[in-house]
């Protein structure tokens, strides 16, 4: 039996390394509510730990050892950390199911944001036109080096080593201000470095999906999805010839494979070795000179992803003819989207066609939903 685990605070887990890590209440009920949304997203019958209890205002870990855990074959977490690794000894999962220390610090040093360097610079060295590929980030360590990057760059963003959901960002606009190195310092010294690039005019986001495996990398598919205020809003929904074709708008779909090859081999030659597990690359189209052009590796995440949950939740469980978006509610769900999430899903050949499916169970206390929303209009 499969146990799924929802640890959507994972990346501040990585950035605290700590396995008594203690995450924000906003992750910790976003954790309490969607973790039944998990299900979806098994090969099989997989049993949900739910890792968070409320009490009073707050929320408390569980650690109540599991009745059936010799039953438990498989362990699939959102992402590993030493947090949710020390979290699952404790209710019971043996050792043979969980990653070794070593493993655990190799990953860590991967999901680091300076791999984006090594990846950038390997695109450039082998892609024919390099000159047409965004430069490679920098890592700065000293408030120095920020004040000379902006001088340099004045359109420049500074983003934390490790960092989730669009935060950890910092933005500068012609000079770098006072309170801008202040916060940057400040991530200096929490974390012993900052990347720096330039900014780009982003026309549309999207990423490729991985699977790593024994040594070698298989392609699932590709994400679309939008932003809001630099974090996740929600992924559009659609097959992954349609998402492709949707591209194709701005970039020639040559150019795309290409990347998709070259991305392929970093990730076999650096990462793939070393673990194994889901990779998602962000990746954008943006508009420069006139012209639209393709950042190929935005950042890795090695863990799931809400893009990749898109899309496989799109490929198992919804018609090829549907289109649609998959999106996170927050706020008091009952009073602000209760109307629209009461749509009856139809089916067509026993997959959901038109309607809105919400994908965990909702209260008077739930803060977060996972919803899908489907129209029966096929484009692309």
């Amino acid at each position: 039996m499969e146990l799924l685990v929802f640890n959507p605070e994972h990346d501040y887990a990585l950035a605290d390394n700590s396995p008594h890590f203690v995450a924000l209440r906003s992750a910790a009920q976003f954790a309490f509510d969607c973790a039944p949304f998990m299900r979806y997203l098994s090969d099989g019958e997989g049993a949900v730990f739910d890792a968070y209890r409320p009490e009073g205002a707050d929320f408390r870990k569980v650690f109540d050892p599991l009745a059936d855990a010799e039953r438990i074959t498989k362990v699939t977490p959102w992402g590993w950390d030493a947090a949710v690794t020390y979290q699952l000894r404790r209710i019971g999962i043996p050792d043979s199911l969980l990653p070794t220390e070593a493993q655990l610090s190799k990953l860590r040093e991967l999901a680091h944001r300076k791999t984006t360097i090594a990846a950038m610079e390997f695109l450039r060295e082998r892609h024919p036109h390099p000159e047409m590929l965004p430069e490679a980030p920098v890592l700065l360590t000293t408030a120095q080096d920020i004040t000379d990057f902006v001088n340099r760059v004045p359109d420049a963003i500074f983003k934390s080593p490790y960092s989730g959901n669009g935060r950890g960002h910092l933005y500068a606009h012609g000079e770098c201000t006072p309170t801008l190195l202040r916060q940057c310092t400040g991530v200096l010294k929490r974390q012993g470095g900052i990347l720096a690039e330039k900014q780009y005019a982003v026309v549309q986001d999207f990423a490729m999906e991985f699977d790593c495996s024994g040594g070698k990398v298989t392609f699932r598919g590709y994400s679309l999805f939008q932003t809001a205020h630099y974090g996740y809003a929600g992924n559009l929904l659609m097959p992954d010839d349609s998402i492709l074709s949707y591209l194709s708008q701005y970039i020639g779909i040559q150019d795309i494979l290409q990347a998709q090859t070259l991305v392929s081999e970093f990730l076999e030659q650096d990462i793939a070795p070393y673990y194994d597990g889901e990779a998602g690359v962000d990746m954008f189209v943006y508009q420069e000179d006139g012209m639209y052009k393709l950042h190929p590796f935005v950042e890795v995440n090695l863990r799931k992803t809400m893009g990749l949950a898109a899309h496989d939740i799109f490929a198992r469980h919804c018609h090829p003819e549907a289109r649609g978006t998959f999106r996170i509610v927050h706020g008091p769900v009952e009073t602000g989207d209760a109307p629209s999430l009461q749509t009856v899903m139809q089916s067509r050949d026993g997959l959901w066609y038109s309607g809105t499916a919400v994908l965990n169970p909702v209260t008077d206390k739930t803060q977060y939903a996972a919803v899908i929303e489907l129209t029966n209009q096929s484009k692309g």
